[in-house]
């Protein structure tokens, strides 16, 4: 390995540390909460070798959602290409399992994902090149969606009442409410109406199906 090659290699292992330290500073402690002073106290480097690397920490918070977007991408992936003869519907319903499981097992980047509120500057033309990553990571998972209800309209599976993109933004925005709630009152849900979160998501699933089934 040439001199060039080891730079690039130690450069790389410590940005890593300090996108793996900023994960652990915000959440715990939430992003509004952190400072740069408390990820390089988590990293072990100076504040100064930090922002060497990243002008702030919305740069580092682009770098831990960009993580998210591929975990979940990968989930996706992985489903899709393992079963490609099932029918769209249980397409549908398996990625909608899979984001339930995904806000459980990678709660830092659920939250890091859906927490995020677009800003004006995302969409000019000369942002940050990370910015436009998140995007396109973040497009990938809602294509993969969109072409299972395009593909079940064409298949007779899905109601064709109206366009795959409303569709796909519908039962998106039902799953981010639908997984906040059961998140915030699962104590309440199961006390008062001796419901399981499991059976509860389950049975959620299925309604939301029901509504595009033809």
């Amino acid at each position: 390995m040439g001199i060039i090659e080891r730079k690039e290699k130690e450069h790389l292992i410590r940005k890593n540390i300090m996108i793996t330290a900023a994960e652990r500073v915000f959440f715990s402690k939430g992003f509004e909460n952190s400072t740069m002073d408390d990820i390089a106290k988590e990293a072990e480097f100076t504040k100064k070798t930090i922002y060497s690397y990243f002008k702030n920490k919305e740069e580092l918070y682009y770098e831990i959602m960009l993580l998210g977007f591929n975990t979940l991408n990968a989930l996706f992936d992985k489903f899709i290409s393992k079963n490609t003869e099932i029918t769209e519907i249980k397409k549908i319903k398996r990625l909608g399992q899979l984001f339930i499981e995904f806000s459980k097992t990678y709660p830092g980047y659920f939250k890091a994902i859906t927490d995020y509120e677009n800003k004006d500057f995302d969409f000019q033309a000369d942002n940050n090149p990370l910015i436009n990553e998140c995007y396109i990571a973040g497009e990938y998972s809602f294509k993969l969606l969109n072409k299972c209800i395009i593909d079940g309209i064409q298949k007779g599976e899905i109601s064709n009442n109206t366009d795959s993109i409303t569709v796909c933004i519908m039962l998106w925005s039902t799953m981010l409410g639908f997984i906040g709630l059961i998140s915030k009152k699962e104590k309440y849900i199961n006390s008062y109406y001796n419901k399981s979160i499991e059976q509860l998501m389950e049975d959620g699933l299925e309604l939301l199906l029901k509504s595009i089934k033809k």
